[in-house]
């Protein structure tokens, strides 16, 4: 895909701890970070914006998120942030969105950009690796979604919304997703669906809608694997071009 404007970058998982050399399954999360930046950087046209899809943080530290930060700025684009598993949402709210969460609140968001509206989820729940929305965010979406019915829409979420074939993953998806796929059947303004959390690139249909993830920016997951594997493949993102009310997307490697 040439990735001319107005194109976006899906950037996902990127587990970066407070201790800049931590390391996690023998890898460095900010030295691979680093090498994703890099070719982004090097591409002929900037990102108009990224989408960190959760996971942005390995220990929830505040320190983690500045580092996080700091190192997308050269990107010189608007960055959001949804939460995932490992992400503490109510200080990201505070440090990238300058919000303060109620007890209990999800840190939802919502914002538009070449013609199409993005709708941000929290599937993150305290302390557990699988997620869930909740029956007030799932009326939040369901509420947004009827607002705008002739936007092209993408909703972004952390975690998969649909199985992908691995024994393991498969069972840290979303708890409500059977309400989900309710909401998002009868939204047809809906083209996409992005996630993160597999730490592979994986891209589906339901129906008319597109469901897909990006690689992590620093560890692979196997595909189909029973169990945790590492695929050995490079970090990477996906690449979205948005063209009037239809996309093209294609998965960036670094070499």
């Amino acid at each position: 895909m040439n990735a001319h404007k107005p194109y976006f970058v899906q950037l996902s998982d990127t587990h970066l701890f407070a201790d800049a050399t931590q390391t996690l399954w023998g890898v460095s999360p900010d030295r691979e970070l680093d090498r994703v930046v890099a070719a982004l950087l090097a591409m002929e046209t900037p990102p108009a914006f990224a989408l960190v899809t959760g996971d942005c943080s390995g220990d929830g530290s505040e320190t983690s998120y500045r580092r996080l930060a700091e190192k997308l700025r050269p990107l010189n684009a608007p960055v959001y942030y949804a939460p995932g598993n490992h992400d503490d949402p109510s200080l990201m709210a505070k440090l990238f969105s300058r919000r303060t969460l109620g007890a209990g609140e999800k840190l939802t968001q919502v914002m538009q950009s070449g013609g199409w509206r993005f709708v941000l989820l929290d599937s993150s729940v305290a302390g557990k690796d699988q997620g869930t929305l909740g029956d007030d965010q799932l009326a939040w979406l369901r509420d947004t979604l009827a607002r705008e019915p002739k936007a092209a829409t993408m909703v972004v979420v952390h975690h998969n919304p649909l199985p992908i074939g691995s024994q393991w993953l498969d069972t840290m998806t979303i708890s409500d997703a059977r309400e989900l796929l309710e909401i998002l059947d009868a939204a047809p303004q809906v083209h996409a669906v992005l996630y993160g959390h597999v730490h592979q690139e994986c891209a589906t249909k339901r129906g008319p809608t597109a469901y897909m993830s990006a690689p992590s920016t620093f560890f692979q997951f196997k595909p189909g694997a029973a169990s945790f594997c590492s695929d050995g493949l490079p970090p990477g993102a996906r690449l979205v071009n948005l063209n009037g009310a239809s996309f093209s997307t294609s998965i960036l490697r670094v070499s």
